[in-house]
């Protein structure tokens, strides 16, 4: 098992994984879904479900090189066509070792080093935000 397989894993325990075209479909839906993947002998109806998941959700859409069986395998669920990772880190993290692992995924990297720069800011943006209600820095108690 290779460490992209690992980093599915351990992004189920986390709960930052989303698996089945339902999950995916609610995940983007409640804007949650960071990127979609689909395995590499997902059924053509699924991928263009992916792919129009993706683009409505402005995330990136990633075949994967692995088959069905072998993330049911690692993720303990069937064999899932379609997943969602809803964690910015996690999914950063998922595609560096992908684009490491496949030189193919190295402009999905560029996408995603984007996306998680953006991410940061706003949470910087948000970490010094001025309350209105009190004119004070916000403080955790």
């Amino acid at each position: 098992m290779d460490n992209c397989l690992r980093m599915l894993g351990m992004a189920k325990k986390a709960g930052f994984l989303e698996v089945g075209e339902e999950s995916v479909s609610d995940s983007v839906m409640f804007i949650k879904a960071r990127c979609i993947l689909s395995a590499s002998d997902a059924a053509q109806g699924s991928l263009r479900k992916a792919g129009f998941l993706a683009e409505d959700a402005s995330v990136p859409h990633i075949i994967l090189p692995y088959t069905k069986a072998d993330l049911g395998e690692v993720i303990g669920r069937g064999t899932p066509g379609m997943l969602s990772i809803t964690d910015i880190g996690m999914a950063h993290s998922f595609v560096t070792k992908l684009a490491q692992e496949h030189p193919k995924y190295a402009d999905v990297l560029q996408v995603m080093d984007v996306k998680l720069k953006r991410a940061n800011e706003r949470k910087a943006a948000r970490k010094n935000e001025v309350s209105k209600t009190v004119g004070k820095r916000r403080t955790n108690k």
